[in-house]
């Protein structure tokens, strides 16, 4: 599947697939009518005819909700996509290629294809774009949609029940003051006893590194719709 893959990151024509002929290519309802219009198909029906359990068409479809993200940018943006990925164990289209095996859900592949659009418009590093594919791996997408609460970068009050996710996921992190002055109150009437106030512990919460990353590109990855 690399070749085929590679080939389709890599042809100026991406942008004439439609989710709508990958459903039909899929399926086996494309015709040699479509193909001849639409070349660039024969590596997506290369692919589906090699891979062919249930399994395999729905790698090749979330690979497809992938690329249908990077099918907006030209070419030599995508080929430079690929090779900013790569290293001494594996190319650039085999490191996309176990990141969505990672992805459990179409909508996190969604996500991930724009995340790959905006590395290949170096508007995040090789490192960000790392780490925030690791993240939507290991993110249940409804609890990102948080993080733009902390825009002022720092919160005193936070209900740790609904946060809590973006702090085991390291995007946000809690702060504790020290302890406030204790003092002794002297009793104000007769029979009263003295006693001490003080002592308390206020905390913040912040946006992480990580945090502050997918802040940076939020609104890229999860636009509103219209």
């Amino acid at each position: 599947m690399k070749t085929e893959i590679t080939q389709l990151i890599e042809s100026d024509d991406l942008k004439e697939i439609t989710l709508e002929l990958v459903e039909k290519t899929l399926d086996n309802e494309i015709t040699d009518e479509t193909l001849k219009e639409i070349p660039i198909l024969k590596y997506l029906v290369a692919a589906k005819n090699i891979y062919n359990s249930y399994t395999d068409r729905i790698f090749i479809k979330k690979t497809m909700k992938v690329l249908l993200e990077i099918g907006v940018i030209n070419w030599k943006e995508r080929v430079d996509l690929t090779e900013s990925l790569k290293d001494n164990e594996s190319s650039g289209t085999e490191k996309i290629l176990l990141a969505i095996d990672g992805m459990q859900t179409m909508q996190k592949c969604k996500v991930y294809g724009k995340l790959c659009r905006l590395r290949a418009l170096k508007k995040i590093s090789v490192d960000e774009f790392l780490r925030l594919t690791k993240l939507i791996q290991d993110s249940y997408l409804e609890d990102l949609l948080l993080v733009p609460y902390f825009t002022e970068k720092k919160k005193d009050e936070v209900f740790e029940e609904e946060f809590f996710p973006l702090i085991s996921l390291g995007l946000i992190y809690q702060e504790q003051s020290e302890p406030s002055p204790i003092e002794k109150v002297e009793p104000y009437e007769l029979g009263e006893h003295e006693y001490y106030k003080g002592g308390e512990i206020n905390f913040t919460y912040s946006l992480s590194y990580l945090g502050d990353t997918l802040l940076k590109c939020f609104d890229e990855l999860f636009p509103k719709e219209n």
